[in-house]
């Protein structure tokens, strides 16, 4: 964790970094985060995406929705922090402007991305605070039993989606903080607790 202080000695705002294996319950612990937290101190960073818009998806608010060309010129001038091209059929992308102007606005940022966004902003030098954090789960078999919990997944997308996991796990070390996860209230605790301890540090 890098840890700035503006010449007041106040910290300097942070991007906050949130991962974790899809199906370990991110959106919900982020949601609650940020109603507690409100809008002047922390807000999240909508990403942009190259994928149609799923039934209640609002542009803008749930991601930016654009087409592949547009993305493609955008990485042409360098507007992502970070991207991936997730499976061969979409692209996703944080956007640099976003984050830097509400960075300098004086207000925390929040990005959920995956594990390999994660690497590529670590692999930068970037002169804002970052801190980052993991939700895992205890086991694979947990995780299943989640994901199968929601009724949605064929065999196939279960067998890619524990496969992906697995990896994403195993990354889990080069992130400042991992929250194992427990309950939905456990974790939200855990993540609230490391965002006000960062704003101590």
């Amino acid at each position: 964790m890098k840890s700035k202080r503006s010449s007041m000695g106040k910290l300097s705002p942070t991007l906050f970094i949130l991962s974790g294996p899809s199906g370990i319950g991110k959106d919900t612990v982020t949601r609650r985060l940020l109603q507690r937290i409100g809008a002047e101190n922390l807000k999240r960073i909508v990403t942009t995406t190259t994928r149609q818009p799923r039934n209640g998806e609002v542009n803008g608010i749930d991601y930016h929705f654009i087409d592949r060309e547009e993305f493609l010129r955008r990485i042409e001038r360098s507007e992502f922090l970070e991207y991936a091209n997730v499976h061969g059929d979409y692209y996703y992308g944080s956007s640099r402007a976003a984050i830097e102007s509400t960075l300098s606005a004086g207000i925390n940022a929040l990005l959920v991305i995956d594990v390999a966004g994660v690497e590529q902003i670590l692999r930068q030098k970037n002169n804002f605070r970052t801190v980052t954090i993991f939700i895992t789960p205890k086991s694979l078999d947990e995780l299943k039993q989640r994901i199968a919990g929601r009724g949605t997944e064929t065999a196939e997308s279960m067998a890619k989606r524990l496969q992906t996991a697995e990896n994403e796990m195993k990354m889990a070390p080069i992130y400042d903080h991992v929250i194992i996860s427990g309950s939905r209230d456990e974790d939200f605790t855990a993540l609230l607790e490391i965002y006000k301890k960062s704003q101590l540090a």
